[in-house]
């Protein structure tokens, strides 16, 4: 039984496994995450914006740090840059 709202679910397994396989790392999100992740569907915000931000955070941390391979990013840490990408593509 899942404590997540069957109709959340396909919006929140979308963002995290994009999230997993593009950062090839564990088998789940913090709690942090899911709570952001849900932030923005209750916004209306497109998951595949919510995406390609993900994707430009995860590329400048890489970009940004020698040691990216030992250091773990979250969603929560890439934040801002999916809040620039949302406000960038003027639909909400």
């Amino acid at each position: 039984m899942s404590l997540i709202d069957k109709e959340r679910l396909s919006y929140l397994t979308e963002v995290e496994q994009f999230f997993l396989a593009l950062t090839d790392s564990g088998l789940a999100l913090s709690a942090h995450d899911y709570h952001l992740i849900s932030q923005w569907e209750d916004r209306a915000v497109p998951v595949h914006l919510v995406c390609r931000g993900i994707e430009k955070g995860f590329v400048e941390f890489q970009r940004q740090s020698r040691r990216a391979a030992n250091r773990k990013v979250s969603i929560g840490a890439l934040k801002e840059i999916v809040e620039n990408e949302i406000e960038r593509s003027g639909k909400l």
